[in-house]
């Protein structure tokens, strides 16, 4: 793994080129933007969501010299996850790569938030990126020996310092991070990285259905572009191995909130 010749698109284009990379929350937002980037960089991207219309466009949209494979899938489904799995070990061997940006949002005050919004949080922004990664870490490992592998979580502002009406959501965020270090400290000497991104606000659908809630104008250019998380993402994997980032946090350079 090397980080590549910066400037050079020829070859940005091959720097990931065999490389096998999984993406969840492809169907918008950050996680289409990053499938879009690694496939653009020479990768095979398995590109993961749920929307099947919103992958089909994906597919579509996807250029360079990697492939990027949309694959309809629901994370909190166990059996679902242990196919896939099955499927990529069988097919591909390894895994270098696995991006996490799903995940559910729902905000509300403690003393008016609904306990079936905190579990279906829990079950999409904790559990089932535990499960994933539980499941590619042989196929993470055998990258890892052969030059190195990586996992970048991308979590949020919220997952270092919670707002009001943010608990429910704040809390799987900051499981994640704690997720993140536990698992830096198992899995380092097998050649993985674990990286997280706090973000702060980000243009993606979520950020426009959350300022219509707070009945605030949307401002998308005034917001991290999805383009811009996508970068750092790449930059993150293409370090060279002796090398590891393990966190960053990203806001907007004019704040609008």
């Amino acid at each position: 793994m090397t980080a590549g010749s910066a400037g050079d698109p020829a070859a940005d284009s091959l720097a990931l080129a065999g490389h096998v990379a999984v993406v969840t929350g492809a169907s918008s937002g950050i996680g289409r933007a990053t499938a879009l980037r690694l496939a653009a960089d020479g990768a095979t991207v398995l590109a993961l969501g749920r929307d099947q219309a919103r992958l089909d466009g994906l597919g579509k949209e996807a250029t360079g010299p990697g492939t990027l494979l949309p694959v309809r899938l629901d994370l909190t489904d166990d059996a679902a996850v242990a196919d896939f799995v099955a499927e990529v070990t069988a097919r591909h061997g390894r895994v270098d790569h696995l991006v996490h940006s799903a995940g559910a949002y729902a905000s509300a005050r403690v003393d008016a938030a609904s306990l079936a919004d905190l579990d279906a949080q829990y079950l999409a922004n904790v559990r089932a990126p535990y499960a994933l990664t539980q499941r590619l870490l042989p196929a993470l490992r055998v990258a890892g020996a052969a030059g190195g592998a990586d996992i970048v979580i991308v979590n949020s502002t919220q997952g270092i310092r919670a707002g009001a009406g943010a608990g429910q959501f704040a809390a799987t965020q900051h499981a994640m991070r704690g997720f993140a270090d536990s698992l830096r400290q198992e899995i380092n000497a097998d050649g993985i990285r674990v990286a997280t991104i706090h973000l702060g606000r980000t243009a993606t659908p979520r950020q426009e259905t959350i300022y219509a809630r707070e009945g605030r104008e949307y401002a998308p250019a005034l917001l991290i572009q999805a383009d811009d998380v996508a970068d750092l993402v790449d930059y993150l994997i293409r370090l060279p191995p002796t090398a590891e980032i393990t966190e960053l946090h990203l806001r907007p350079a004019k704040k609008s909130y």
